[in-house]
């Protein structure tokens, strides 16, 4: 197969005349990865088996007749690489991955590496990838019963979804949404991380697909009962199969009343017998950062969120 060209179908390909890469079998492939590609990080994740049949892309990685490691990796994208003890040479390996992600990548278009855990930013540095800014990390805490307490000056619901005229699921009330998390993000860390700058940006749309009845219903909204106006929003959805905070928002004007942690236990109470825990991801710097170690979620590994080749290489 040329070097420039990739397909779905690709099953291997030699890197240089020691190396080559061919498509693993999931399962058996994430069983590899759980143990090799970062203790520390698969340990908080601890049923994590990086083998969900879903996901596609994935390469054991030879020298020669040795299987070495394996990375999961498309056109502009590298995730979920590992090395497998004695061998020592990842430099020399990762430069020849990135050669042939170059030559299959759109060069319009950043070349990203995700989930880059401490043991391997200076491996990706000197290979020349560049960091990105922000440094995440995931948090959870057990689902658990929470007596919630709302003040009567606010009505509690859950979001509900529809489909519209051309079959499309949607928040019935996505205008709504948008404009509760355009007051809540806009201007800060999050809406700089994610490039969201208008209103437009913050119409809900990909969570929609990862939710279930169980998720919306854990979800909620709080209106101000006097105006009727969504001041706060907690929108969940599934992250590897577990219960996951997609988006969690308090409008500047009604915060410090506590409605973030109560939109909280109200998740954790509903999901409780449900779900064995609650995730969310949180940026390096987020204030509400102390809410949730309040609230009992225990930090996981620190994380550069992407590291990446730029569109001009």
């Amino acid at each position: 197969m040329e070097l420039n060209h990739w397909s779905e179908e690709l099953n291997s390909y030699n890197l240089s005349n020691k190396y080559s890469i061919q498509k693993a079998e999931p399962e058996e492939w994430g069983v590899y990865c759980s143990v090799y590609y970062n203790m520390a990080y698969t340990g908080f994740f601890r049923e994590e088996g990086y083998f969900n049949v879903s996901r596609n892309n994935s390469f054991w990685i030879y020298k020669g007749e040795s299987k070495i490691g394996g990375v999961r990796m498309a056109p502009n994208t590298l995730y979920h690489l590992f090395f497998m003890p004695p061998f020592n040479d990842s430099f020399e390996v990762l430069k020849l991955l990135k050669r042939i992600l170059i030559k299959w990548s759109d060069a319009t278009q950043r070349i990203k590496i995700y989930e880059i855990l401490p043991d391997q930013v200076h491996l990706f540095t000197r290979a020349g990838f560049w960091p990105d800014e922000f440094r995440c990390r995931w948090m959870q805490r057990p689902t658990d019963h929470f007596n919630v307490h709302w003040d009567h000056d606010f009505i509690i619901k859950s979001p509900e979804i529809i489909e519209n005229e051309t079959g499309a699921k949607q928040y019935m009330n996505e205008d709504e949404i948008a404009q509760c998390d355009f007051d809540s993000f806009v201007g800060g860390f999050e809406a700089l991380r994610r490039k969201k700058t208008s209103l437009e940006d913050y119409i809900p749309n990909e969570e929609i697909h990862y939710t279930n009845e169980n998720l919306t219903q854990a979800s909620t909204l709080v209106y101000d009962k006097v105006t009727g106006q969504l001041v706060a929003n907690c929108r969940l959805c599934l992250q590897d199969n577990q219960a996951a905070v997609y988006s969690i928002g308090v409008n500047p004007a009604f915060r410090g009343k506590g409605l973030a942690t109560r939109m909280l236990q109200r998740a954790l109470t509903e999901l409780k017998g449900k779900y064995p825990v609650l995730r969310l991801y949180v940026m390096e710097g987020n204030d509400a950062e102390s809410v949730y170690f309040n609230l009992g979620f225990v930090p996981g590994v620190q994380e550069i969120q992407t590291m990446y080749i730029p569109v001009n290489e």
